[in-house]
């Protein structure tokens, strides 16, 4: 009984991740996916992978994330200019910025809500924080392997050299500051819905 209930469970699992698994990809490709306003560009696929992390666990948010990952590389071959500009120039360098910082988008949610669920009994609360963090870990990974793999590329390629660095960089922490307000807000209040709406659902005894 035990086995089988166990193999249902895996069935149940397996059918989620694969669901979340195409709408990350139809996002993706799709409007669905980005609104871009201007300058600013927020990313909606953060949600998918979120969600994932927090109802499936690690492995699935891992997952999730490598899929978002994917995504984004393959942006890199003409579909996005700063991207097929970065492949370009470092191919290697730019696979590993698109890919290793998404997977732990994945990762650092579903860890924080495990760890959180251990010592908070509240779980709407558990579930808005990670969802939180989706995006923030996108974005400060996101910056920061650009800034190993990238900064000299930009200086040189730019010149983002003396005052005009300086307020390239101010110009440029706006925007991310801004961007990543937006995806907060954006995956706290969807993700926060989706996840508390599937919880009885997936959560079954």
């Amino acid at each position: 009984m035990e086995t089988k209930s166990l193999r249902k469970s895996n069935v149940v699992m397996m059918t989620e991740l694969a669901l979340l698994t195409a709408i990350v990809i139809l996002m993706a490709y799709t409007p669905l996916g980005y609104l871009k306003v201007g300058a600013v560009s927020i990313t909606f696929i953060v949600v998918p992978v979120a969600v994932g992390a927090v109802l499936l666990g690690v492995k699935a948010g891992a997952f999730l994330g490598l899929v978002f990952g994917l995504t984004s590389l393959a942006q890199c071959f003409g579909m996005d200019a700063f991207g097929t500009m970065i492949f370009n120039a470092k191919p290697v360098a730019t696979a590993v910025c698109c890919i290793v910082p998404r997977i732990l988008v994945g990762v650092v949610p579903a860890l924080v809500f495990m760890g959180m669920s251990k010592v908070c009994k509240k779980r709407p609360v558990n579930i808005a924080v990670s969802c939180v963090l989706a995006p923030i870990t996108n974005t400060l990974l996101y910056l920061a392997f650009m800034t190993i793999f990238f900064q000299d590329y930009m200086i040189e390629a730019y010149g983002y050299a003396g005052k005009a660095g300086i307020f390239f960089l101010g110009w440029l922490l706006a925007l991310v500051a801004i961007n990543a307000i937006l995806e907060a807000a954006s995956s706290l209040i969807i993700g926060s819905a989706i996840c508390n709406a599937l919880w009885n659902i997936t959560h079954k005894e």
